[in-house]
C-alpha cells in the first residue's frame, strides 16, 4: 500500500508540477504579448 500510495503522490505531484509550469508560461507569454502590444501602440 506505502509504494501505491508513494506512487500516486509522485504521479500527482508531476502532473501539477507540469501544469503550473504550463500556466505560467501562458501567464508570461500573455503579459509579455500586452507589454509589447503596449510599447508598439505607444
Amino acid at each position: 500500500m506505502e509504494q501505491e500510495i508513494t506512487f500516486g503522490t509522485k504521479v500527482l505531484n508531476g502532473f501539477l508540477g507540469i501544469m503550473v509550469v504550463i500556466l505560467v508560461a501562458i501567464l508570461l507569454a500573455v503579459v509579455g504579448g500586452l507589454l509589447l502590444a503596449a510599447l508598439g501602440i505607444i
